[in-house]
């Protein structure tokens, strides 16, 4: 058996831990297990997931528009440093690859 035959098989198996005939009736069954639920409930997947996206913009409003600004200004710094600096470095690197 080849090198990449074991590697691509050690990946499935990683990946699918069993057999992909196995794995997929598995993701079928619960697929529809878990859509049954959800549509009990009268949720959607739309609902369900802009409701995961809101709930984490939350968490991060909460922690506060301040980090925000400090982020803001941080990325502000760092882009008028790098239009200063990256120029000068490479001029300095041109200038120096020529000796």
């Amino acid at each position: 058996m080849s090198e990449d035959h074991k590697r691509s098989d050690a990946i499935k198996q990683r990946l699918f831990g069993g057999s992909i005939g196995r794995t997929a009736l598995q993701l079928i069954i619960a697929s529809i297990f878990v859509g049954a639920i959800f549509s009990f409930i009268g949720l959607g997947a739309f609902e369900f997931w802009e409701g995961i996206f809101r709930w984490v913009r939350d968490i991060i409003a909460t922690i506060g528009d301040s980090l925000g600004e400090i982020v803001v200004n941080l990325l502000t710094y760092f882009l008028i440093g790098a239009a200063i600096v990256i120029p000068i470095w490479l001029i300095a690197r041109i200038l120096t690859s020529r000796r």
